[in-house]
């Protein structure tokens, strides 16, 4: 396995996708949009230190990459590297416990 996902951020996709497939009634979006997130996972296994340090996450080791309008929060000192979270960009990340 190249890459982990946490519990919470397992959950977060599936609240994601689940609300495109069931609220915007979009079930091609959904698939979309796990795919695109599948293939940013992929890409910061390739190049772990693609994304950035947010301050307002009071974690220096987590970084910050945009899929689209959502943020994967990841963690590329973890082996494998390591999903915290995956959450909406408009989220104020200060409020995200992203352990």
């Amino acid at each position: 396995m190249r890459y982990r996902l946490t519990e919470a951020a397992r959950q977060d996709v599936r609240e994601i996708t689940d609300y495109i497939r069931r609220v915007q009634k979009c079930p091609h979006n959904a698939r979309l949009v796990a795919t695109r997130l599948q293939a940013a996972f992929d890409k910061l296994v390739q190049i772990p230190q693609l994304g950035h340090v947010h301050e307002e996450l009071g974690d220096n080791r987590a970084r910050v990459y945009a899929v689209t309008r959502l943020l994967v929060i990841y963690d590329p000192t973890l082996k494998p590297l390591t999903i915290l979270r995956v959450v909406h960009a408009a989220r104020d990340l200060r409020r995200v416990d992203a352990r």
